[in-house]
């Protein structure tokens, strides 16, 4: 986590300092060490939230583009009382996840699910094959940015988030791209190169949550 409760107030970590988790209340300690990002983490070592996973550089440098108060979010379902920690939920209610690890189906539904208006940002340079697959497979993007791709590469990347809702894959320097078609027999697809600050801007006005052209599953 980037924010803890210290003292009623949302705060990052500082060496030795403790504070509360802002999701269950339980403590948390500051891990400030020399080779892992600064962070807060559960004294108890296991985290509230079933859905968090372990942040790294990837992740504060996307979340850094958006405000402070927009971070690690708290949203809690009434009628259920399920609780989870929102990566980025912008003033309009859209709500922007950024996933490293490889999730099962099952739990991209259930967030999308209880997120409702949802983006998925993916790390496409885990593997590092992936970047380097893509940016081979796909043709020379059109004068809207728009470019067909087929993939031949073993990951499992594009049927993973084979989902309807919008989907980005940031692939580092070979170019972050809105994965707007895929279809997981024949492995073709259709992707829209993004300029990062222009998305952001946009995310943030709150003109568009993304939904109007789908995700790699819609028709």
């Amino acid at each position: 986590m980037r924010f803890a409760l210290v003292g009623g107030s949302r705060s990052e970590p500082k060496p030795k300092a403790r504070g509360a988790c802002p999701s269950c209340g339980a403590e948390t300690v500051a891990k400030c060490g020399n080779h892992v990002i600064w962070h807060w983490a559960h004294k108890s070592l296991a985290h509230c939230d079933r859905w968090w996973e372990a942040e790294t550089e990837w992740h504060r440098r996307w979340k850094s583009r958006f405000p402070s108060e927009w971070q690690e979010i708290v949203l809690l379902d009434q009628s259920t009382a399920e609780q989870h920690i929102a990566d980025v939920r912008t003033a309009s209610g859209l709500v922007i996840e950024f996933q490293r690890s490889t999730i099962h189906s099952d739990e991209v539904q259930a967030r999308e699910a209880f997120y409702r208006r949802l983006i998925w940002i993916v790390d496409g340079c885990r593997n590092d094959a992936d970047k380097y697959n893509f940016s081979n497979m796909h043709s020379r993007p059109d004068e809207g940015g728009i470019a067909t791709f087929r993939w031949y590469g073993r990951s499992k990347l594009f049927a993973r988030w084979y989902t309807t809702k919008p989907l980005f894959i940031d692939f580092g320097d070979h170019g972050f791209w809105r994965i707007l078609r895929y279809d997981p027999k024949t492995k073709s697809g259709l992707a829209g190169l993004v300029n990062i600050a222009a998305f952001v801007e946009l995310a943030s006005s709150g003109r568009t949550d993304f939904s109007s052209a789908g995700g790699p599953a819609s028709c």
